[in-house]
């Protein structure tokens, strides 16, 4: 099961969005991101519900101080790999701050079947095949991360991490973040940098003192 995350300052037609996905996909299933105030607390909740794809309204100024576009721009700062959506209850078009590309603006109303009109059906079909395929894409950038965190950790604790600590770290922070991996103990995070500068000043704590006392 893939979750597809939906975040919405008014989500009046969650539920309608929900019932229409499950319909018609048994792999994903759309959750409601909710009880949040920052853009921090949307992005833990992305974290702690396992988001594999995400929906996010544009027009959100009026109760979070912020719009779509701008949260997709401080997501994808912290999660490069997960797919955002714009959905808009206004011409697409018309969202031209540049943040999000056409591709990835679509309307509310491509979830409006009830006519059973042939063509909104063959076009929510082929939004929900583009859902399904980020979150696959998704959740396999994931596992390379992994793999590649594994490998980075042996190294860690064989001290030979040497230039690639930058990297760690960040693979560590997504990771922990989703639950995939042990929280580490503070020491075992100190970049080996810190540790080789707390060992010389403490060396030249030592020599100070040596000379005070001659």
């Amino acid at each position: 099961m893939y979750r597809v995350g939906y975040i919405d300052d008014e989500p009046t037609q969650f539920e309608n969005y929900k019932r229409a996905l499950r319909r018609r996909c048994d792999e994903l299933e759309l959750v409601l991101i909710e009880d949040c105030e920052t853009k921090q607390d949307i992005l833990n909740k992305i974290y702690e519900k396992q988001i594999d794809v995400l929906l996010i309204d544009y027009k959100m100024v009026q109760n979070y101080g912020f719009n779509g576009t701008t949260l997709i721009n401080y997501i994808n700062d912290s999660m490069r790999d997960i797919q955002c959506f714009i959905m808009t209850g206004v011409d697409p078009g018309q969202i031209t701050d540049g943040l999000v590309a056409e591709r990835d603006k679509y309307s509310k109303n491509i979830f409006d079947t009830e006519a059973a009109d042939p063509q909104k059906e063959m076009e929510l079909s082929a939004f929900i095949q583009v859902l399904l395929e980020s979150a696959k894409v998704f959740q396999t950038r994931r596992q390379q991360k992994l793999e590649r965190y594994r490998e980075l950790l042996k190294k860690k604790k064989q001290g030979e991490l040497g230039a690639d600590e930058e990297e760690f770290l960040e693979l560590y922070k997504v990771l922990s973040s989703y639950g995939m991996v042990e929280r580490l103990p503070k020491n075992m995070l100190d970049s080996e940098f810190e540790e080789q500068l707390q060992r010389i000043l403490e060396m030249g704590s030592a020599i100070i003192a040596e000379h005070k006392t001659e």
